[in-house]
Parts: C-alpha cells; sequence; structure tokens
C-alpha cells in the first residue's frame, strides 16, 4: 500500500491512501539535522525516554516510578460517625467534659487520631480511630453523648487512607494488651508469640496468651539461659526454684528482679500479675554461691 505525504500550511500531515483522505494533526517536530539528535530525540534535544530534565518518563515529578510496585499501599483506620438531635450544642454541655475526658484517654492510648462536631450547623461528628473497627465501637458505646441521648445514631465505617501530607506521620496502631482471655483484636498490631485464632464464620479475629508457653532469660555467662515452660499461675517462687535446680545452687541462692525495680519478686507473685508475657528482657536473675558438686 503507497502513501504519499505532503504538509500542509498549518502543520497537518494529508495520508492518502487509495481515494480516501485523512487528515492526522501530527505536532511539528524541530528538524533533526538543526539539534543533531538522534531518532529517539525530539523537542528541543530532549530524549524521548526522558522527561523533565532528564527524568524516565516511567518515572513523573518525584523521580519514583509509576509501575504496579510504587502504587501506594493504604492505611487502614475507621470513622466513628455520629448523627446529633436537634439541640445538641446546648444538650451536650452538661455531657462535654466527660466526653472529653474519655476522649482525651483514647488520644494517651493511641486510639483516637482525629475527632469534633460538624459545623454549620452542629449536627453530627467525625471520630478518626487507629487500631480497628472494635475500638471505634468501644468508645461509641461508652460515651456519655450516646448514653445521654445526644447521638441519636452513629456507624463505624472503615477508611482506606491512600494519600495525603499527614500520611507519613500517622502513628502505627496501638499494641493491644496481652490477656489469657480470648479477645477480639480488630487491626491492632499484635505482639509476637500470641495464640490467634481467624473463624472462617466472619467473626472478629481473636487472640490471646497461649495457656501454657516457654519463658527464656539470659542469666549470665556462666549459666547462659534459663528456659522454663509456665502458665498463668506460675508464681516467681515457682521460677526461682527452677532457676536454682538448672544453676545446681540453693533456692536461697537465687533471686528475681523485674525492671528497675531493685527488690526482688516476692515468691507469690504470679506470671499473670507480673504481666511477664513479652516482658522477659526486664527479668533478671541474680545467682550467688557456686554449683553444688
Amino acid at each position: 500500500i503507497m502513501l504519499m505525504r505532503a504538509l500542509r500550511p498549518d502543520g497537518a500531515m494529508p495520508l492518502v491512501h487509495r481515494s480516501t483522505l485523512q487528515f492526522l494533526q501530527i505536532p511539528r517536530l524541530p528538524l533533526l539535522a538543526q539539534t543533531g539528535c538522534s531518532l529517539s530525540k525530539a523537542y528541543s534535544g530532549q530524549c524521548l525516554s526522558k522527561a523533565h530534565q532528564g527524568r524516565c518518563l516511567s518515572k513523573a515529578h518525584s523521580g519514583r516510578c509509576l509501575s504496579s510496585a510504587s502504587v501506594p499501599k493504604s492505611r487502614p483506620v475507621h470513622l466513628l460517625l455520629y448523627q446529633y438531635v436537634e439541640n445538641a450544642q446546648e444538650l451536650r454541655q452538661p455531657f462535654r467534659n466527660a466526653h472529653l475526658s474519655q476522649a482525651q484517654l483514647a488520644v494517651e492510648r493511641g486510639e483516637l487520631l482525629l475527632g469534633g462536631a460538624l459545623a454549620d450547623p452542629v449536627d453530627g461528628g467525625v471520630l478518626v480511630f487507629n487500631g480497628g473497627a472494635d475500638v471505634a465501637k468501644s468508645f461509641a458505646e461508652c460515651d456519655p453523648y450516646v448514653k445521654h441521648g445526644i447521638v441519636c445514631q452513629w456507624d463505624v465505617r472503615a477508611w482506606s487512607l491512600v494519600v495525603g501530607s499527614l500520611l507519613p506521620h500517622l502513628p502505627p496502631p496501638p499494641q493491644m494488651m496481652p490477656s489469657y482471655e480470648w479477645q477480639q483484636v480488630g487491626m491492632l498490631e499484635l505482639p509476637a508469640g500470641l495464640e490467634v485464632e481467624l473463624p472462617l464464620d466472619g467473626q472478629p479475629k481473636r487472640a490471646r496468651i497461649p495457656p501454657r508457653w516457654r519463658l527464656q532469660v539470659w542469666v549470665n555467662e556462666r549459666y547462659g539461659y534459663l528456659r522454663h515452660d509456665v502458665q498463668r499461675d506460675t508464681t516467681a517462687g515457682d521460677l526461682r526454684r527452677a532457676a536454682a535446680v538448672a544453676a545446681g545452687v540453693p533456692p536461697e541462692a537465687v533471686r528475681l528482679r523485674l525492671g528497675a525495680d531493685p527488690q526482688p519478686l516476692a515468691d507469690f507473685l504470679t506470671v499473670e500479675a507480673l504481666r511477664l508475657f513479652g516482658r522477659e528482657g526486664e527479668l533478671t536473675i541474680e545467682i550467688e554461691g557456686k554449683r553444688d558438686e
């Protein structure tokens, strides 16, 4: 097939195929002979494989590649949406301090990121929670505004954050407080070693401290590690006696300390009461005397 080409005065290039005439609007390119550029270059001598001062066309304005690998990862948070009754501004006054105190405690726990009432008109509120839907629901169920009828309707919605100047500065989801009882964990960051249950019936994810877990504590260069299986009711006295047996010394030669407290742990304190799960690195075992031969 033969194509005839001729430039029109307006820069369009007519392509003639048999009896059909079509005009393709092709922008004028600078003469390549004048720029000394190869066919891969155009537009003031810039390479077509580059744009904006030598940056690759696969990158945009920040040098980041637009491939699928660079698609921003969403950060899930949850919105607690309140709908107020009429005259809420006046009706909420007796309960406002209690409401704000509850909100401040949620902030200190790392659960509440932002919160406030809608304006013009004041007919609702929006609170942004970190840590899962259950955290937001628990807040609403205990909120004085809800209990005293200032909020006539509320809902929790997931919100996937993708872009924004504040996004890199959001704190990570708060860690859950481990317990030996099953508890719903939602989006909370989980400490290592927990027993996790993922129901297949759509129920929320749950986690707990295993009923029996392995305590591992570094003693010193001479005795190495103490490894002992513990339960929630294992006492500090049990651990002290286990360390004495492993070291080959009398129980009286062993003392346990936790954290910066200089006082030895009382024998009756349990692993659960000490919240020892996840704090193994804070437990110090001091052994005096020589190993029994």
